[in-house]
């Protein structure tokens, strides 16, 4: 694949990742307005637990099929790829049911002796169809990211995602004078019907490419093409498995560790909900142009190993993690110096503003924690992520139930994680990457350029900050600022 055509497909995805990323914000708005900080934070206990089950009945499924896909595209083996999607589509059919079947007699159990909080019970009910839904459609996206069309799931995730807030909406509006478990439960139970639309949308687009591109090659048995996919996802699902469990230990944590330091059950879990559920969305946005470059660096990753392009798998790697640092370190140096405005610009809440200056100092690690983890999905070291992703999740368990439980610390607590967790990724990532590939990480051009041009912009905006008055315009000039600095710098030092 061509330099070009990667930028190009990478352009699409940011295009339609921006809109998605700002729907999915849209949806995080109005779930805060109409359920609150405490219906926020019971969303985010029930999230976790869906992304688990989620997981379990089709973790890794995109991944390994964009894999396979991209394969055998490469070798002209359509008639094995179409046979493999048939093949796992019953296969995720058959075990989803199953394990949804499961979630629905254990939903009681979940909400009382895990979630601590029977009120989220309707809201586990809610996500199940999504598990059967999600399980199969993560088969046709991944399709599609293999052999690297994606216009077609770039659209499809934004009527999904359409969908999902038209739902919310009315809902919630249903149940407006309901209890809040009610109405958290809504709010879960549009994502099954946006994810429902999704479905078969991928089902039609599908149906009409392999209708234009007959299957040609030859193909493995059945079994055979089972175990292919499940070699490579296993350990996908058996990181995400152990990774979301992780999560949702740490959801039902940190409320419990605020308790310790003397908050009240309802503050704690009002506190949870705008840290997860508003801090974190808007700390994490701008990271969609970095999931672009994720989804499409696996198969294109994979395609440079298969015909071993050593020299393109290295310009492919400088350049998503300079672009990554470039996004992390101008969207740090922004949150830091206009917080509150930005708290309460979308949330109307000062305290989303203090939790998103404490995670503003992490977060360029933790943006290129998430570009290294990509890099080794495509160099096929989904084992050595796996070790990684618990060493990271054990440190950070012990560093959340330390400094959260300390009064004087409480929720700070998770910021000393946010900041520190992802050196010790970076360090493992980056160690695991030299073993079977020759590459010097470019401190200079990835860390400390990206680190003293943020510096300059806190200033400007310092400077700035009274003369404009509107919060978005003043983003965005912020992040033509950073951009204007940048560029000169990176000429003269020829990074």
């Amino acid at each position: 694949m061509r330099y070009s055509s990667f930028a190009g497909k990478t352009l699409i995805l940011i295009i339609s990742n921006i809109i998605t990323g700002t729907l999915a914000f849209i949806f995080s708005i109005i779930l805060s307005k109409k359920i609150g900080s405490e219906g926020m934070g019971l969303y985010q206990l029930i999230m976790p637990i869906y992304s688990l089950f989620l997981c379990i009945t089709g973790g890794g499924i995109t991944v390994s099929i964009s894999k396979i896909a991209a394969e055998k595209k490469a070798t002209n083996n359509l008639k094995e790829l179409y046979r493999t999607i048939k093949v796992i589509v019953i296969f995720e059919l058959v075990w989803s049911t199953l394990i949804t079947s499961v979630v629905v007699m254990l939903c009681k159990v979940i909400s009382k002796n895990f979630l601590f909080d029977e009120r989220t019970m309707y809201g586990i009910l809610a996500f199940c169809p999504a598990l059967i839904i999600v399980s199969i459609s993560s088969i046709y996206k991944g399709a599609y990211y293999g052999i690297q069309k994606v216009i077609e799931p770039a659209l499809i995730d934004i009527i999904e995602k359409i969908i999902r807030i038209t739902m919310v909406y009315f809902f919630l509006n249903l149940a407006k004078n309901m209890s809040l478990e009610v109405k958290t439960a809504a709010s879960v139970i549009s994502l099954s019907c946006g994810e429902l639309v999704s479905l078969i949308l991928f089902l039609l687009c599908f149906k009409v490419y392999s209708r234009n591109n007959p299957e040609y090659g030859k193909c493995d048995n059945d079994f055979q093409l089972l175990f292919n996919v499940l070699r490579l996802s296993l350990p996908l699902a058996l990181n995400g498995i152990l990774g979301t469990i992780f999560t949702a230990i740490i959801a039902v944590l940190i409320p419990k560790r605020l308790q310790i330091a003397g908050f009240l059950y309802e503050e704690a879990l009002s506190l949870f909900g705008k840290l997860e559920g508003m801090a974190l969305t808007i700390a994490f946005y701008p990271s969609i142009v970095i999931n672009s470059l994720c989804v499409l660096l696996v198969p294109s990753i994979s395609e440079a190993i298969a015909f071993k392009k050593e020299r393109s798998i290295t310009r492919k790697m400088n350049l998503s993690l300079k672009v990554t640092s470039l996004i992390a370190f101008s969207s740090a140096a922004i949150f830091f110096s206009i917080p509150i405005r930005i708290g309460t610009f979308f949330y109307n809440d000062e305290i989303v503003g203090y939790l998103l200056k404490m995670l503003s100092l992490g977060l360029p690690l933790v943006y290129i924690e998430i570009t290294l983890c990509a890099l080794l999905n495509g160099m096929g070291k989904q084992g050595a992520l796996l070790i990684n992703s618990i060493i990271i999740a054990i440190f950070e368990l012990i560093t959340l139930y330390v400094f959260i439980g300390i009064p004087n610390i409480n929720i700070k607590g998770y910021g000393i994680d946010f900041f520190c967790y992802p050196i010790i990724g970076i360090l493992l990532n980056l160690k695991e990457i030299k073993k079977s590939f020759e590459y010097t990480f470019d401190i200079i051009g990835i860390l400390i350029l990206p680190f003293l041009c943020s510096i300059l912009l806190y200033f400007i905006i310092t400077l700035l900050y009274t003369n404009i008055s509107s919060t978005p315009i003043l983003i965005l000039i912020s992040y033509i600022t950073y951009g204007i600095i940048y560029y000169p710098i990176y000429k003269l030092t020829n990074i």
